[in-house]
């Protein structure tokens, strides 16, 4: 059996973050070694300004500029925080789509089953496991979140319907994954809006 030394995993955790392209997160589970030995790789290479640490156990490999590091968004850090499946709620899945100019204060995130632990300026909101299980992108979330609540959108449904066309159209949602989430969504009125828009 290979034992994996301190200087090791060092020098394996800071040859992954400089082979990686700038907007990538990193977790701890991402690094072979012992918790103490990862944990003190991430922490040098935030040290040196490698990486931003975004909250315990998850990294960013933002783009350098001469005033530093650049940050990731607060939903970019919320749906890495929430994983797969996860996604804009309310203003902030209208404000992806391009159906709205609003910026909202409170970011709101669906993410699949149970919600985790609180960060600030975003609110998360559980929604079926199934967007796990069928690894919905954060486009096809806040599809299914218009779908539930339109009225996040600073235009009437008619172009709400044109958006969400479009996007199936070439192909930045999956319209077989989105058919399945959306005909088993509990809120009868977003099935009947995917209805109309599938039509």
């Amino acid at each position: 059996m290979r034992t994996v030394t301190t200087k090791s995993v060092a020098g394996a955790a800071r040859h992954r973050v400089d082979k990686a392209r700038p907007g990538t997160f990193f977790r701890r589970r991402d690094f072979e070694g012992t918790d103490r030995a990862v944990e003190s790789a991430l922490s040098r290479l935030v040290t040196e300004g490698e990486l931003v640490r975004v909250r315990r156990g998850l990294y960013w490999r933002g783009k350098k500029t001469r005033f530093g590091m650049t940050y990731p968004s607060v939903l970019e850090s919320a749906v890495a925080v929430g994983g797969p499946g996860t996604g804009p709620a309310g203003i902030a899945a209208a404000q992806l789509l391009g159906l709205t100019t609003q910026v909202p204060a409170i970011v709101e995130v669906a993410v699949p089953g149970k919600v985790p632990e609180p960060m600030r300026g975003v609110r998360f909101r559980s929604r079926p496991y199934s967007r796990r299980e069928r690894r919905l992108t954060p486009v096809e979330v806040a599809v299914l979140e218009v779908l539930r609540d339109p009225h996040a959108a600073e235009v009437p449904w008619r172009r709400v319907e044109e958006r969400i066309r479009e996007l199936l159209a070439d192909g930045t949602v999956r319209a077989q994954v989105l058919d399945a989430e959306a005909t088993s969504e509990p809120r009868v009125q977003a099935r009947e809006r995917w209805a109309e828009v599938a039509a």
